[in-house]
């Protein structure tokens, strides 16, 4: 685990992290311990667009689905004292990176391969990055980037998401 000295101020609590790293699961462990609402960052732009991510990607492509996270982040982010669960390629961009670092406290939840292959099950056909493979190459392209973002880094391989939440409670309370 890594920490950086963190400002008070930045009560959104952000979980960034590659897909199947227990973001969501956290997410709502995490709302109940502090007693803040969660954010789910895919789930709010599914709602807004009226579709799945995988029919974003399939009719307009990842770059459209990247535009609409865009927006959605800066949405979110003009409340105040809530936990938000990004999706795994929001912090790709370096204006939601900086975005993210100015107002937020970003937490990484880091896990192994095997972690994460087991977290996402057998069918992952409703994951559109994940259906030409390169699970490995794409997880070591982003991990660099997820670690570049974060105010702490927490190891979750055989930590279930409640005791990982309560780690992240103990960090910024």
């Amino acid at each position: 685990m890594t920490t950086r000295t963190l400002p008070c101020s930045r009560m959104i609590v952000a979980l960034t992290g590659f897909m199947g790293c227990g973001k969501s699961s956290v997410g709502r462990e995490l709302s109940v311990l502090l007693r803040m609402p969660l954010v789910d960052l895919d789930k709010y732009i599914v709602d807004k667009a009226g579709k799945s991510i995988a029919d974003i990607f399939a009719e307009q492509g990842e770059t459209a689905f990247r535009d609409l996270e865009s927006e959605a982040l800066k949405e979110v982010l003009d409340n105040n004292r809530f936990i938000l669960s990004l999706g795994g390629g929001t912090i790709l961009r370096p204006e939601n990176a900086a975005l993210i670092k100015e107002k937020c406290t970003c937490v990484f939840l880091r896990a192994t391969v095997e972690t994460l292959r087991l977290h996402l099950g057998g069918d992952q056909s409703h994951r559109p990055l994940l259906k030409d493979g390169g699970f490995e190459a794409m997880l070591a392209e982003r991990t660099p980037i997820y670690t570049a973002a974060a105010d702490f880094i927490i190891d979750i391989d055989h930590v279930s998401p409640m005791q990982t939440a309560g780690i992240i409670a103990n960090l910024i309370t």
